[in-house]
C-alpha cells in the first residue's frame, strides 16, 4: 500500500511543487553558506574537530564538499520534479493512442539513456516530452557550475599600529667634522672641517646610481607617511646679466690660454665644455668660474671651490662664527654653478676657433643652486620589501648659509659664561646641511676641458690636433651625465671608439644609450633630495630614541592570505537557470495532470495496469513473455493502444485480450 503523498490522486503536483521549494531552500542555504565564508581567511574557518583530526582534512576540503552537497541536493530535488513532470506528459501522449512499442520503449528511456536526445523520430512524435528529457539531463551543469563560485584568492590585509621609523636627526653631530682649539681667556673655537665619511659615502652612493638608497622599514610590506625638515636644492637659470658675465670671464680665459701657452711652432687654445664651481660672494665679481689677482692679468681658478659664497656683496667677510653676542644668521645661501658649453665643439681648426670664440659658448646652459631648509612631506610604501618613496609636497622655509664655527668668546671681551646659544639647535642643523652640501659639491665641482693645438713644422705647414684632457670632475662616475644638457660631451668620458681594433667586437658590444631629456636643473635637484632621504638608510643619522622623545609614527603594516572569494551572480545564474526551467515544467505538469484527471508514475503497477487493456498488432510467443533483452523487431514493430476500451475489446477463447488491432478510435503520429 503506498504511502503519503504517494497514496493521494493529486500526488505528482504534491511531488513536482514541494521538490521546487525545497530545491529553492537549499538553493538559499547554498547561497548563505558561501555568504558566510566570502571574505574570511582560509586558516580561520573551524568545522568539526573529529572530521578535521581523524581524516586529516583540511578547512577547504571541508567547505567545498559541504557546498558540493548543497549542489547536488538542489540538482537531485529538481530534476525529481522535471522527472515527475515528465511522466505525465509520456502517459499522457501514451495512453489512449496508437503508439509503435519501440517507440514508447525509447520514449520512456529518455531519461536513463542520454543518446535518445538525438532519435530525431522521437522529436517529431513526442515534442514536449523530449524538450522535459532535455531539461532533465542539463539539470546537472547547474550543480557543476554552483560549486565552482567560492574561490580561493590572495588578499591583503592592512593593520595600522605605532611604530618607531626610519628618520633622519640633523641636530646629530654624525654629519659635521668639527674641531675645537683653544682660544683667548680659557675661551675655546669649534671649527667645521668637512662632512664626515658617512654623510661622503651616502652622497656618492646616491650620485652614481641615481636612486633612493634602501631603507629598512618596520615590516617587509608596511607604508607610513613622514614629515620632516631636510636641506634641499633650487635649482634654475642665472639671469641674463649673470649669464653674460659668466660666459665673457669663461671666453676671455680661453683667449688668455691662447696668448700665454703659444710659442714659435705651436699653438694652445683650451676651451671649455663643463664648469662648476661655487662663488666667492653674491657680486658679479665673485660669481665667475675664473678671476684676476689685483694687478696681474693671470686668471685664478675657481672650480674646486665647494662652498660659497662667504663674503658680503661688497666684498668684506662676513664674521661666519656664532658667538655669545653674534647669534647665527641667514644671510645668502649655500651656491654652486653648474655650466654647460656645447657649442666648443664646433671648430675643429686653430684658426677658427680662435676668430670664433664667442660661439664656443653660445646656447650655454648655466644654472645656479642654493641649499634652502625645506619641509618634506614622503609617503614609504614596501611591497614584499620593494620600496617607493613619494614625494608629496616640499617647501622651502629659509636659506642655509656658509658659517665656520663656534666660540665661546666675543670678539672684544674675553669668555663669556653664557653659554645658552649653544643649545641653539639651528647651529648645529645648519652644519649639517653645510656637510651635505660640501659633499654634493665636491663631486660635481672642476672642469672638462678640451685642448686644440696647432703646430707648424720648417714648411711652414699647419697642423691642428683636438683633443680632451682627463675630466677633472666626479659628474662623469653619476646619473647626471645622462641630462640632455650633458649629452654633447657624454663621450668624452668613454672608451676610445676611433681605434680599428673595436670594430672586431661590434657585434658582441653594446652601445650605450642615454636618451634621457631631463634638463640637469631638475636632475640636480631630484638627486639632492633623493641624497636626503637616503640618509634614513643609515643607522648613524638615525635619532637617538634612549635620549629624545620621539614620536611614533602610524604604521601600515600590510599582510598576504588566502580568503574565500564568492561569485554570488554566477551561482544565482546557474541556478536562476535551473529553478526557472523546473518551474515551467511544473506548470506544464499540473496541465498534464488535469489532462489526465490524476497522477501517473513509473512504477510497476501503472504500466502493469495500463497495459492490462493494450491491444497489441501482433502475436506473443511464450518466449517473448520472459522479457529479456534485446526487443525483439516484431514486438518493436508492433503498434500498440494502450487503456481499456470496452467497444474494442475482442475476447480470446481464454478470456484474454486479442493480439491484434479490431477498432482503433484515435490515431498517434507514432503509428507512422
Amino acid at each position: 500500500m503506498a504511502v503519503f503523498p504517494f497514496n493521494l490522486k493529486f500526488s505528482a503536483v504534491i511531488l513536482m511543487v514541494a521538490s521546487l521549494l525545497v530545491g529553492l531552500a537549499f538553493c538559499l542555504g547554498h547561497d548563505a553558506f558561501y555568504q558566510n565564508l566570502n571574505g574570511k581567511p582560509v586558516l580561520d574557518g573551524h568545522p568539526r574537530g573529529f572530521l578535521n583530526s581523524s581524516l586529516n582534512l583540511s578547512d577547504q576540503q571541508i567547505y567545498v564538499a559541504q557546498g558540493t552537497l548543497f549542489a547536488f541536493l538542489v540538482k537531485s530535488l529538481l530534476g525529481f520534479s522535471v522527472s515527475t513532470v515528465f511522466d505525465q506528459s509520456a502517459w499522457r501522449s501514451i495512453r489512449g493512442h496508437r503508439n509503435g512499442v519501440g517507440a514508447i520503449d525509447d520514449l520512456l528511456s529518455t531519461l536513463k539513456n542520454a543518446l535518445t536526445l538525438f532519435n530525431i523520430r522521437l522529436w517529431k512524435w513526442y515534442p514536449m516530452e523530449m524538450a522535459l528529457a532535455v531539461i532533465c539531463w542539463l539539470l546537472p551543469v547547474a550543480s557543476i557550475i554552483s560549486p565552482a563560485t567560492l574561490s580561493v584568492q590572495l588578499a591583503s590585509f592592512d593593520q595600522h599600529t605605532l611604530m618607531k621609523v626610519p628618520r633622519v636627526d640633523f641636530t646629530s653631530t654624525n654629519f659635521a667634522d668639527l674641531t675645537s682649539v683653544h682660544a683667548q681667556d680659557s675661551g675655546w673655537m669649534s671649527i667645521y672641517r668637512s662632512p664626515t665619511a658617512e654623510t661622503q659615502r651616502i652622497i656618492k652612493s646616491v650620485a652614481a646610481q641615481g636612486s633612493i638608497l634602501p631603507i629598512d622599514p618596520p615590516a617587509v610590506n608596511s607604508s607610513w607617511s613622514l614629515s620632516f625638515h631636510g636641506p634641499g636644492l633650487l635649482c634654475d637659470n642665472v639671469d641674463k646679466e649673470i649669464g653674460a658675465y659668466i660666459t665673457e670671464n669663461v671666453v676671455q680665459v680661453m683667449k688668455e690660454s691662447a696668448r700665454s701657452k703659444s710659442s714659435r711652432n705651436m699653438s694652445d687654445l683650451t676651451r671649455y665644455g663643463y664648469l662648476s664651481w661655487a662663488p666667492d660672494s653674491e657680486s658679479l665679481n665673485g660669481s665667475t668660474p675664473f678671476y684676476q689677482l689685483n694687478g696681474s692679468d693671470a686668471y685664478k681658478s675657481r672650480l674646486f671651490r665647494v662652498l660659497g659664497p662667504e663674503v658680503s656683496d661688497k666684498g668684506e667677510p662676513d664674521d661666519t662664527v656664532v658667538k655669545p653676542k653674534h647669534p647665527l644668521v641667514q644671510r645668502a645661501p649655500l651656491s654652486l654653478f653648474v655650466a654647460t658649453f656645447p657649442g666648443v665643439l664646433g671648430y675643429s681648426e686653430y684658426d677658427t676657433a680662435l676668430e670664433n670664440m664667442d660661439k664656443a659658448v653660445q646656447n650655454s646652459t648655466i644654472i645656479r643652486c642654493s641649499l634652502h631648509n625645506s619641509s618634506y612631506q614622503a609617503v614609504l610604501t614596501y611591497i614584499n620589501g620593494r620600496q617607493t618613496i613619494d614625494v608629496k609636497d616640499t617647501e622651502v622655509i629659509n636659506p642655509v648659509s656658509l658659517f665656520s664655527g663656534t666660540a665661546s668668546f666675543n670678539d672684544s671681551s674675553g669668555a663669556s659664561s653664557n653659554t645658552s646659544f649653544m643649545q641653539n639647535p639651528q647651529i648645529i642643523e645648519s652644519l649639517s646641511y653645510q656637510s651635505l652640501m660640501e659633499a654634493f659639491s665636491s663631486i660635481l665641482v672642476g672642469g672638462i676641458r678640451n685642448y686644440l693645438k696647432v703646430m707648424t713644422d720648417g714648411t711652414n705647414e699647419t697642423q691642428s690636433v683636438a683633443y680632451w684632457e682627463k675630466p677633472q670632475t666626479g659628474i662623469i662616475s653619476t646619473k647626471l651625465m645622462e641630462t640632455k644638457e650633458m649629452r654633447s660631451i657624454q663621450f668624452t668620458t668613454g672608451s676610445n671608439t676611433d681605434t680599428p681594433y673595436t670594430e672586431y667586437w661590434n657585434a658582441r658590444s653594446v652601445s650605450p644609450s642615454h636618451l634621457s631629456s631631463v634638463p640637469i636643473s631638475e636632475a640636480l635637484e631630484d638627486l639632492f633630495q633623493n641624497a636626503t632621504l637616503s640618509l634614513m638608510s643609515s643607522k648613524t643619522f638615525q635619532p637617538n630614541y634612549t635620549v629624545n622623545d620621539i614620536p611614533e609614527t602610524n604604521v601600515t603594516i600590510t599582510s598576504y592570505r588566502n580568503i574565500y572569494v564568492y561569485t554570488r551572480s554566477i551561482l544565482w545564474a546557474a541556478y536562476g537557470a535551473a529553478i526557472g526551467a523546473t518551474a515551467l515544467s511544473i506548470a506544464a505538469g499540473v496541465f498534464f495532470y488535469f489532462k489526465n484527471d490524476g497522477s501517473y508514475s513509473t512504477k510497476f503497477s501503472t504500466i502493469f495496469r495500463v497495459t492490462q487493456g493494450a491491444i497489441v498488432s501482433t502475436d506473443l510467443s511464450p518466449k517473448d513473455h520472459c522479457g529479456l533483452d534485446p526487443l525483439p523487431d516484431h514486438i518493436a514493430n508492433a503498434k500498440m493502444t494502450t487503456g481499456f476500451h470496452q467497444d474494442d475489446q475482442v475476447e480470446s477463447v481464454d478470456g484474454s485480450p486479442a493480439a491484434h488491432l479490431r477498432h482503433v478510435r484515435h490515431e498517434s503520429p507514432a503509428e507512422g
